[in-house]
């Protein structure tokens, strides 16, 4: 029986055919498996957990995984563990700003804990637009970074967001992530193209998320980020509101408690002073689940009638 001494702490940053990456934090990558356990319990392991490995005696696979440390958080596309922050990129134009996929973004978030970052870049090239969008998001309570050529990249301040976290960019395409990446990590171009062709590729590829690290922290390969479907969320209709902190400032002044600010009577929601954007787009996805839901009862009523019948 091996010695507590012979345990191993590290990262997974990238699985490999049924083995995983690991990383030492300042040190090295090895190669471990799973205890067979693991799939016994139905335990998957996943890019980003924390993980604990011991000597296998296996040359080839040198190391197993012995345990898998409790979870910040999982997303399940991409799959991926323990993200700290999300770095949401958008721009004025080229291309036209995706307020949806932003929402979408802020509130997968703010449910599963992660720290977003708004980061609004080339703003020089509809200053105006810039501004607006700024302010929106600035008054509804997100943090909000901006940049453009006449004002370069604060690297003080994206530094502190990688020390000791793991950090992703998610975003439109051409928002210029690979860009930002090159800068805040300092990447080789090679690398940086690595990562902005897998950045960049189309929603129905089916790929795995990679760690690189940065530091003391990692940058996340985040591919299905630069689109993200409700559905994919796995959310409630209730969970809308995570991404409208607007919302707080009408906390218990809704005429009923389970109010959900879609046009009930006696909801308080124009004291919320939302962007009317911003409501439409909250109410549309708030009425996506409702009747998706209403949807699938019916469905599974209907199933059950069949074979209540048969």
């Amino acid at each position: 029986m091996m010695e507590e001494k012979d345990i191993f702490s590290g990262t997974i940053v990238k699985g490999v055919g049924g083995a995983y990456e690991i990383h030492f934090a300042g040190s090295e990558t090895v190669l471990a498996k799973p205890r067979g356990i693991f799939r016994k319990d139905g335990i998957i392991p996943t890019v980003g957990d924390h993980v604990e490995v011991q000597l296998s005696g296996d040359p080839d696979i040198p190391y197993v995984m012995t345990r898998i440390l409790p979870r910040r958080n999982i997303l399940v596309r991409p799959a991926v563990a323990n993200v700290d922050v999300l770095i949401l990129t958008i721009s004025p134009m080229e291309p036209l700003p995706d307020f949806g996929l932003l929402d979408k973004l802020l509130i997968l978030c703010e449910k599963q804990n992660i720290r977003p970052v708004i980061w609004l870049t080339k703003t020089d090239l509809d200053a105006n637009e810039a501004n607006r969008i700024c302010g929106i998001y600035a008054d509804a309570g997100f943090e909000v970074y901006s940049s453009s050529q006449d004002a370069p990249v604060d690297f003080v301040y994206f530094e502190k967001l990688f020390r000791g976290h793991t950090v992703g960019f998610a975003g439109q395409s051409g928002v210029g992530k690979s860009t930002l990446c090159n800068i805040l990590t300092g990447f080789s171009c090679m690398e940086v193209g690595k990562i902005s062709e897998r950045l960049h590729r189309g929603k129905h590829t089916t790929r795995h998320v990679e760690l690189f690290s940065v530091g003391d922290g990692y940058l996340m390969d985040t591919p299905g980020f630069s689109t993200l479907e409700l559905k994919d969320i796995g959310l409630e209709a209730d969970d809308v509101q995570y991404g409208y902190p607007e919302l707080k400032r009408i906390a218990g002044k809704c005429r009923f408690a389970d109010c959900k600010h879609i046009g009930e009577l006696g909801c308080a929601i124009d004291d919320a002073q939302m962007h009317p954007d911003r409501l439409a787009r909250y109410r549309e996805y708030v009425n996506f689940y409702i009747h998706n839901r209403t949807y699938n009862t019916k469905r599974q009523e209907k199933t059950n009638g069949k074979n209540g019948n048969s």
